[in-house]
């Protein structure tokens, strides 16, 4: 006979950047086997929920010294090392249901410590997050890499917590997001595969470009906090802007803001509940 468990959830955004987030700091909600299939299952957009990824609240490991600990799940269902869109949702999270009560936060992640810091509150509610995303390790800068059917491109990659390569661009005319994002996540140069990001210089405004990013395990997405932040420290690292003054940057569901201080990147933004609900799995098959 089948029993069936019922488990609540949250769908948050961050610039259309959208997460399911799962509770399980006081208790193991999803065995840890099944964590990666049913991401896959809850992110399918159209048949189930749909989400860029899910989201789970931990507690932190024992001496650790942080405050809590995220995990989070891509729509393939690989695991992530972090998100700074889903840092921000995660900060809105803890912060709003009382899990931490300091606005500056100690998360651990899969990629190492991360500080997401409440700044702006509505009527109690959480609206904007500063998290401080460390500084880049630079694997190489601005160098030509022969992607098959497409040619020899420039880009440079890095490391933010999560794997980027970037590459810059005179227009986003002729640009196939899906398929030359694909191609370059997929490259043998990155065997843990990478994200993408293809950047536009602003006109005018040099402290202002537009991002679009091929997210590993997920797509093109309607915005990306890591890959913000590793487009602007490319840039900046290159001379082609100065980013100890917040950038602007332009994603396709908003606006975030990134500045380069000596000690590292800071990402601001948005962070939004969507709503609660709640899904229904058979234990039999998750147990």
């Amino acid at each position: 006979m089948k029993e069936s468990k019922r488990i609540k959830f949250t769908k948050m955004h961050g610039c259309g950047n959208d997460f399911i987030v799962i509770d399980e700091h006081e208790t193991e909600v999803i065995p840890e086997p099944h964590k990666e299939e049913l991401s896959r299952e809850l992110c399918t957009r159209k048949l189930s929920i749909g989400a860029d990824g899910v989201i789970f609240v931990c507690k932190p490991d024992p001496g650790s010294g942080c405050d809590t600990r995220m995990r989070i799940f891509n729509a393939d269902g690989t695991e992530a090392e972090m998100s700074g869109n889903g840092m921000r949702c995660f900060a809105k999270y803890v912060y709003e249901r009382g899990l931490v009560h300091e606005r500056r936060i100690k998360v651990e992640t899969l990629g190492g410590l991360v500080v997401p810091e409440v700044k702006d509150l509505i009527d109690g509610r959480v609206a904007t997050v500063r998290v401080f995303m460390g500084k880049p390790r630079f694997e190489w800068l601005n160098e030509p890499l022969y992607v098959n059917g497409i040619g020899e491109i420039k880009l440079t990659s890095l490391n933010l917590g999560n794997p980027h390569a970037v590459v810059i661009l005179n227009s986003f005319s002729d640009l196939d997001v899906g398929m030359v994002g694909k191609r370059i996540e997929t490259h043998p140069a990155f065997p843990n595969r990478t994200n993408v990001n293809f950047v536009l210089l602003g006109a005018e405004d040099r402290n202002e470009i537009t991002v679009r990013t091929y997210e590993r395990g997920v797509g093109e997405t309607l915005s990306c906090g890591t890959g913000s932040t590793a487009s602007v420290v490319v840039l900046e690292k290159l001379g082609l802007i100065n980013a100890s003054t917040p950038v602007t940057v332009h994603t396709r569901g908003g606006d975030l803001s990134v500045e380069v201080k000596e000690e590292g990147a800071y990402l601001t933004g948005p962070a939004e509940e969507i709503f609660e609900g709640v899904f229904t799995i058979h234990t039999t098959h998750y147990d």
